[in-house]
């Protein structure tokens, strides 16, 4: 509807608006209203320094400027091309080019302004030196456009590209802002200060950073005591914050600003920073590969829901002081921590805001290596979500952590603990899927008062009946073919220069023995660790001995300066103790774009200088775990032929003559888009394969006909092919006498 009325209004002034007149841009040129200009095409120069602007327009109404094929040159960039004060219902359109000027437009106390099919770049631009983020109109550090106490406008179509800002709105309200180019500018994409009900969308603000300086005071939207704004699919991606929105004590106010759908990522700060904020949500937004995720910092009453939140530096979330906060349905994988909550020391005026009351349902957390941390803070209610493989620990309490409630959650096995209570409170666990299901090893995964006296209880039982476990007696002779699961943990470090996805897969091409290697590719300098999971359910459950022997081969890109800085193995058990095996790492240099094999016995030697963490024991190991670190440099790894030797291949077993099923599983399981199914049948008949979602209602039938005897493979593809989105599954296989089930896991 605002767009509507914004067009007829248009309309509307055009249609008093004088004829159309065509003519030269003229030096302090005063425009009158109701006036139609059409400016002679050409190349045109005119400094402003006294800044009255080259074409001024002051307290008139109904003017239409229209440049096309007008080049203007600002020469000293100072001054500004366009200067509007007190006017009302004013277009400025299709200039090719205006350059070197502070602003390219200027307005001040003016409302129904529309500016649309620009070209406004290289206007006043810095590159070092810190932003103030407070600084009033009378600071503005100069770009495209600059509105201050105006309202009413709508910019759209424009370039502002390589300056300080693109748009700035000091004291603004009810501008729209949309399919605009703001990239490539060193302060901000868009720049709002006390700037209220504004809709921003569609815009690219990607790539804002100041390159001679720390990237943190600039970004692709900073949001200043700004309120009740929609901002809806932009790209605010790669610049120093993808948002800012901050209010600290200058105002009350709630927020209540709604984000949605928005490239954040590959931030060197943040992907979005809200602090001291009140009532926003963000929904639906990527928040990928950034310093942190969300900083959400002294937020309250915010909702942060089903947002893709990635491969982080340090948290996926983070929160200090923050309550009455709910995070729900978001995908959180691949990060440091993937939710962290804190009290931490109070900053001036906020000694009585306290960390607590979090609603966390409904997430997925998927290779984090802690996924939710929490320290000094009450009352979280942490239910309904799956945790998958998590490295440490899935949910990890510390300080006076208090009343809080887990219930509901799936828990995926974690390299070490399900659950870890580091504080002095007990927590209410009951409810819980574990998976395995086995009660005792569910316990060895909970680290409580049972294990240190000096901790709170976690009372996890009952739990929810799980599927049984299914014993990896044997590890294979070689770890590194499919259908192994292997997952790249991240350690907390500082963001690298050039950002590159972290992608843990298995890759046919590049590789030495069998039908694939492990590739590893990070962007990440700090310690990161390549750890190895059996497919499926499979719980690793081996018995070796010092006299066994660990080979692999190891290929890595290293960079070239620097390089390799550290190397280790982990071998390890199921609650958290382990052997490290450290070795120099020239080791890891020395395979820079060339394959090396390696081998060291497990009671270690001089090239593998064993310790130990905790009480391990050999008889007891269930994974191996690749160390290396770069500092802040990142690197490519693969790894190949990973076995122990003596290696003591699966026995295959005779199939069941009783049994028609005699094999159900997929690759890769968790999958993002499309898995393979894999099934083999003892008899000939009719083969029903279904797919149940979690509540159990069926979403897709991919057989139902005779099948032959034998091995049979075939697709599912999530993406698209679900009513439901990711989550957990059921396959079901039929057959005239046999019914088989397999679970398996979709993430977005």
């Amino acid at each position: 509807m605002k767009h509507i009325i914004l067009l007829a209004m248009t309309v509307l002034f055009i249609a008093v608006a004088e004829a159309q007149t065509y003519v030269p841009i003229t030096n302090n040129m005063v425009v009158g209203s109701n006036s139609n200009i059409k400016f002679a095409a050409g190349n045109y120069s005119f400094s402003d320094a006294p800044g009255d602007g080259v074409i001024q327009i002051n307290g008139v109404q109904n003017v239409i400027l229209d440049g096309d094929s007008c080049r203007v040159d600002g020469i000293g960039s100072a001054g500004y091309m366009i200067k509007i004060n007190n006017a009302h219902n004013i277009v400025i359109r299709n200039f090719d080019s205006v350059f070197r000027y502070k602003y390219a437009v200027y307005i001040t106390n003016s409302d129904h302004i529309t500016i649309n099919d620009n070209v406004f770049c290289r206007n006043k631009v810095d590159s070092s030196g810190w932003i103030d983020v407070w600084a009033d109109y009378t600071l503005a550090l100069g770009g495209g456009v600059m509105m201050y106490q105006s309202r009413a406008a709508s910019i759209f179509n424009n370039v502002m590209t390589m300056q300080n800002d693109g748009v700035a709105l000091y004291h603004c309200d009810s501008v729209d802002i949309h399919n605009n180019n703001f990239s490539w500018n060193t302060s901000y994409g868009i720049r709002m200060f006390w700037t209220d009900t504004c809709h921003i969308y569609q815009n690219n603000c990607a790539h804002v950073n100041r390159p001679l300086t720390d990237p943190s005071d600039c970004g692709a939207l900073l949001m200043i005591v700004s309120n009740k704004n929609r901002v809806e699919h932009n790209d605010l991606s790669y610049s120093g914050d993808g948002v800012f929105l901050g209010q600290y004590q200058h105002s009350t106010t709630p927020n209540n600003n709604y984000f949605a759908y928005n490239e954040c990522s590959y931030s060197p700060h943040n992907a979005i920073e809200a602090t001291f904020a009140d009532g926003n949500i963000y929904k639906h937004n990527n928040c990928n590969y950034s310093d942190y995720g969300l900083w959400l910092g002294y937020s309250f009453n915010t909702i942060v829901d089903s947002n893709e939140i990635s491969g982080n530096y340090h948290d996926g979330i983070a929160i200090d002081r923050g309550h009455n906060n709910v995070i729900t349905n978001n995908m959180i994988k691949n990060n440091p921590i993937g939710i962290e909550l804190w009290e931490g020391t109070p900053s001036t005026g906020y000694s009585t805001y306290r960390s607590q009351d979090y609603p966390i349902s409904g997430n997925t957390f998927d290779g984090n290596t802690r996924a939710i941390s929490s320290t000094n803070t009450k009352h979280a209610l942490i239910s309904n979500n799956d945790f998958m493989y998590s490295q440490n620990a899935s949910i990890f309490f510390d300080g006076t952590s208090t009343t809080d409630t887990i219930t509901g959650n799936t828990f995926r096995m974690p390299t070490a603990y399900h659950m870890y209570n580091n504080s002095v409170n007990a927590k209410y666990a009951p409810g819980n899927l574990f998976e395995p299901s086995d009660s005792a090893l569910i316990s060895k995964k909970i680290y409580d008062q049972g294990v240190n006296a000096s901790k709170g209880a976690i009372t996890w039982q009952p739990a929810l009946p799980g599927p049984p476990v299914n014993i990896q007696s044997n590890p294979p002779c070689d770890m590194a073919e499919p259908p192994a699961l292997w997952y790249g943990y991240p350690e907390t470090g500082y963001p690298a220069t050039v950002k590159i996805p972290d992608t843990v897969y298995l890759d046919s091409t590049q590789k030495v023995t069998g039908a694939a290697s492990v590739k590893l590719v990070t962007s990440r300098g700090w310690d990161l660790s390549l750890n190895y999971r059996p497919a499926g359910d499979s719980l690793p459950e081996w018995h070796l001995t010092n006299n066994d022997t660990l080979w692999f081969w190891v290929r890595t890109i290293k960079q070239p300066q620097y390089g390799f800085q550290y190397f280790s193995i982990r071998i390890g058990d199921d609650h958290g103790d382990y052997y490290k095996y450290t070795a120099a790492s020239s080791l890891l240099n020395a395979a820079n774009l060339a394959w090396k094999q390696y081998r060291f016995p497990l009671a270690g030697n001089t090239q593998f200088a064993r310790s130990m963490v905790g009480t391990m024991s050999l008889d007891q190991a269930n994974y191996v775990e690749f160390h290396a670190d770069t500092w802040d440099y990142g690197f490519t790894l693969w790894v190949d032929g990973v076995q122990f030797h003596p290696c003591s291949p699966v026995v295959a077993v005779e199939p069941d003559p009783g049994k028609e099923i005699n094999m159900l599983m997929n690759y890769p399981n968790p999958f993002s888009e499309t898995t393979t199914i894999m099934y083999s049948l003892a008899k000939p008949g009719p083969v029903k394969l279904d797919v149940y979602n979690s509540r159990g209602i069926m979403v897709s039938t991919i057989v139902d006909h005779w099948m032959d005897a034998g091995d049979h493979e075939t697709g599912w593809k999530g993406k698209g092919g679900a009513k439901n989105g990711p989550g957990i599954y059921l396959l079901k296989l039929t057959t005239a006498t046999e019914i088989i089930t397999r679970k398996i896991v979709w993430i977005k």
